[in-house]
């Protein structure tokens, strides 16, 4: 049985047509600490909020407190707010995890959340959910459907070798890529069907979702 939460981090959101469509595909909502701030301005109540709290607000932690949320406030600072709400899906057995606001605030904040997507996208599917894309790590083969003249970027966190491609633009077949070095970025999909295979290393794909 797939079970899907929904995280929201303090970064940058995309429109609200696009996040409300994820909520609807989520069986729990999740505030990561200031990410319920966002949430009480857009009226969608989070089942938890999670991380040290030092970003939500008195006004706003009373609000959840009110409204029967359960507040799991967690003091140590050995991982980020983000962490601790993977840490939780986790621990109650959820299959995958859509992230919104991972990134567009601090580019520090930004590379640090994709490090920790890098580190668990093998124990849990955790997708990045922008205005355009959904992001996130492959896991040595993928086939999805996409319509044709559409982008698909893929990168190396930090290599990804014996790469093999099918229904894109510029094809790959059995090269490497690394961070730094070689770059998949800015393909363009040739058929309605596109796969993506690797032998080792990590990989991270941007694929659109579509949501008008």
């Amino acid at each position: 049985m797939n079970k899907s939460a929904i995280i929201f981090l303090n970064g940058g959101f995309p429109e609200d047509r696009i996040l409300k469509e994820y909520v609807k595909k989520s069986d729990v909502i999740i505030a990561a600490d200031g990410g319920g701030n966002f949430l009480r301005e857009k009226n969608i109540l989070p089942h938890y909020v999670s991380g040290d709290l030092d970003s939500l607000t008195r006004d706003n932690y009373e609000f959840y407190k009110e409204k029967k949320v359960r507040i799991k406030k967690i003091r140590e600072q050995e991982t980020t707010d983000f962490e601790k709400c993977i840490n939780f899906c986790l621990k109650n057995s959820f299959n995958e995890a859509f992230v919104l606001g991972a990134s567009g605030q601090r580019p520090d904040h930004t590379l640090n959340n994709f490090s920790v997507m890098k580190r668990y996208y093998k124990k849990l599917k955790i997708i990045f959910v922008s205005e355009e894309f959904e992001i996130f790590f492959v896991n040595k083969i993928i086939e999805f459907n996409y319509p044709p003249e559409e982008t698909v970027s893929i990168l190396a966190m930090p290599v990804a070798k014996k790469i093999f491609t099918s229904g894109l633009k510029y094809k790959l077949n059995g090269e490497t890529l690394e961070f730094g070095v070689r770059e998949g970025a800015l393909n363009v999909s040739v058929s309605k069907k596109v796969s993506i295979s690797f032998k080792s290393g990590n990989l991270l794909l941007f694929k659109k979702h579509f949501i008008k």
